[in-house]
């Protein structure tokens, strides 16, 4: 059954295929692509952003930041069409919080929500893109969380403006900590989501204090390096002692919001880094009485933290987009736009794929035609070859005579197949006559099948009963003249019949 599941899975792909939405992250100084491949693997590509590029989070120069994104797209891909993507734009852009509704249902939640998130807004709402999702969890009085994400849309737009200018087509725009909390609930392999869990995230642009509740992203607070290294009076490094002690505080805020949220002790913490592993896990288990665990990926144990952002996106890409509900900070319209494309691409495929059928069935025909008239060309000359020897010219007379009798044979044994079979008709008469009949001569005028019979009877009732027998047997036009009723010197009486077959 599974051998048969996976032909008609790639039969459907065959007949509707559609593009991979991949996931693409853009941090201060890198640039991160994955995207599943069929057999379920990751296929990735990076590429390093010079200083300068992207400041803050936000896009300082353009044209080197078209140019690296073409740069990775090459290293991806050769083909013309934009890339699907999910686009993860630097956490410093984006704003996140939870809010609570009474149970509604349909678009009543969506008219709820919409008014919550004008009313939360860091900033002034008309300037920016809000979405929402469901938490998981929901109060004691029966209220329902949600999550509000806000970013300004000037930067949102710069970030898809360059992007397709780049041959990429972003979904969705979402962050970080969104697609690697859903990454660790797919995926995570010692992780349990019945509680929540904090999470603690080191990149090349700050750090990221998260919180998942029931394996989704539930708080969210990121501290860039620009703000330690504030605090360090450095305008080049980050002190050790105050990147420990930027650490310690903001772990100790995010414990205190996680008591008095859901109350008792935290006794775990996940953390997430590119480097400085242990260095991290030992100072946070001198300042707190709680394990502290790696995320592990189960089907993916090899797969680099720095990944786990862009695999997050690539998750999300392989959702259908009727049940992608994820937070998305774009305008409206985007998914109108994917779906356009994923039209646009079906023709193309399929153009293509007629195309090359007819290119292929043009040059066989052309192939044929060329073999067709090598072997004549060749026959001609063995003829002129044969010709050209002593007796050539009888050999091939002989050989038009041979054709000619062929041909003949074959006529006569068609008018055979198509000539009625008279040894049939010569039967069924001849079971007909009586012991006092004798027949001297039958005719058969093959224009209209009519039978001429010359005979013998004993006595005219022998004569007139035959008559009668041919009519009983479905002859028609029997005809038996009295006229032609003969007294023979020996008794016997002559007679002539005819009818038709």
């Amino acid at each position: 059954m599974k051998k048969i599941g996976n032909i008609l899975f790639k039969l459907k792909h065959l007949l509707f295929p559609s593009q991979i939405i991949a996931g693409l992250e853009i941090k201060d100084a890198a640039l991160r692509f994955v995207q599943f491949q069929d057999d379920g693997s990751f296929k990735k590509e990076s590429i390093p952003l010079e200083p300068g590029i992207i400041q803050d989070g936000r896009i300082s120069d353009r044209g080197r930041f078209i140019k690296s994104l073409g740069q990775l797209r090459g290293q991806f891909t050769s083909v013309k069409e934009k890339i699907p993507v999910i686009a993860l734009i630097p956490s410093a852009n984006v704003y996140v919080k939870v809010f609570s509704l009474p149970p509604l249902t349909g678009e009543k939640v969506k008219e709820a929500a919409q008014l919550n998130l004008e009313s939360i807004s860091p900033i002034e709402f008309k300037n920016a893109y809000a979405d929402w999702q469901p938490v998981g969890g929901q109060e004691k009085d029966g209220k329902v969380e949600l999550l509000g994400a806000f970013a300004g849309k000037d930067v949102v737009d710069s970030y898809i403006q360059a992007l397709e200018f780049a041959g990429f087509l972003p979904v969705a725009i979402e962050f970080s900590s969104l697609a690697i909390a859903r990454l660790a609930k797919q995926y995570a392999s010692v992780v349990n989501f019945d509680k929540p869990h904090v999470a603690v995230h080191l990149s090349s642009d700050g750090i990221d204090f998260m919180i998942f509740c029931s394996g989704n992203l539930y708080f969210d607070y990121f501290v860039p390096w620009k703000l330690i290294q504030e605090d360090s009076k450095s305008a080049r490094e980050i002190l050790f002692k105050d990147f420990n002690d930027t650490i310690v505080r903001e772990i100790r805020k995010v414990v205190i919001f996680y008591g008095s949220r859901w109350g008792g002790r935290l006794d775990s913490l996940i953390l997430i880094t590119q480097a400085l592993q242990p260095e991290i896990t030992k100072l946070i288990k001198e300042n707190f009485e709680f394990e502290v665990t790696e995320l592990k990926l189960f089907g993916f144990p090899e797969l680099d933290p720095v990944w786990f952002a862009a695999a997050g996106g690539a998750v999300r890409g392989r959702l259908p987009r009727s049940k992608d509900n994820f937070i998305s900070l774009t305008a409206l319209g985007t998914e109108d736009i994917y779906l356009q494309s994923e039209i646009i691409f079906f023709i193309k495929m399929w153009r293509n794929a007629v195309l090359t059928v007819l290119v292929f069935l043009f040059f066989m025909f052309v192939g044929m035609d060329s073999f067709l008239a090598r072997t004549s060309n060749g026959l001609a000359g063995q003829l002129q070859s044969v010709l050209a020897v002593p007796g050539g010219a009888e050999v091939v007379k002989l050989r038009e005579q041979a054709e000619n009798f062929n041909q003949l044979v074959n006529k006569a044994l068609i008018a055979k197949e198509r000539s009625p079979s008279f040894i049939q008709i010569f039967s069924k008469i001849d079971a007909l006559l009586s012991p006092g009949i004798t027949l001297d001569r039958l005719s058969i005028i093959a224009g209209d099948f009519s039978v001429f019979l010359v005979g013998s009877a004993r006595d005219e009732k022998a004569a007139l009963d035959f008559k009668n027998r041919l009519l009983a047997a479905g002859y028609k036009g029997v005809n038996l003249p009295l006229s032609d009723l003969e007294a023979k010197l020996d008794g016997t009486v002559s007679f002539s019949l005819t009818f038709s077959l």
